[in-house]
């Protein structure tokens, strides 16, 4: 397993632009992969990736986003949501960013809260 930082996919912004407001209400039967996250997107500044070996690469599999001040803004898998990164097709070196262990990235995922994985 490998463990990454990256600031990749922290430009969010607080305010839907109405495209996406309206897009959402025609499609409101088909159901999302990561309800929890939504409303929480815009204060994603870091996130914490850890990777596991399948099908030949290394591809996401726990995921925590950190805000501004290194808070837990959420964490996934969990019951309710699949995970941001792992909803992708991206394998490791997809991901820019810099290393980092596994105590600190099991220290985070335990400041989560998450006890169970989908």
């Amino acid at each position: 397993m490998k463990y990454i930082s990256t600031t990749m996919a922290t430009d969010w912004t607080e305010k839907e632009p109405w495209q996406v407001k309206t897009w959402r209400m025609i499609l409101f039967f088909i159901p999302k992969a990561n309800p929890g996250y939504d409303s929480k997107m815009h204060l994603v500044k870091k996130w914490l990736i850890e990777f596991t070996e399948e099908e030949g690469g290394l591809t996401p599999c726990r995921e925590i986003a950190l805000d501004t001040n290194g808070k837990v803004v959420f964490a996934g898998p969990d019951k309710t949501n699949y995970g941001f990164w792992l909803d992708t097709n991206m394998k490791y070196e997809d991901f820019e960013g810099g290393p980092i262990d596994k105590d600190e990235f099991e220290r985070y995922w335990s400041l989560s809260g998450v006890k169970e994985l989908q």
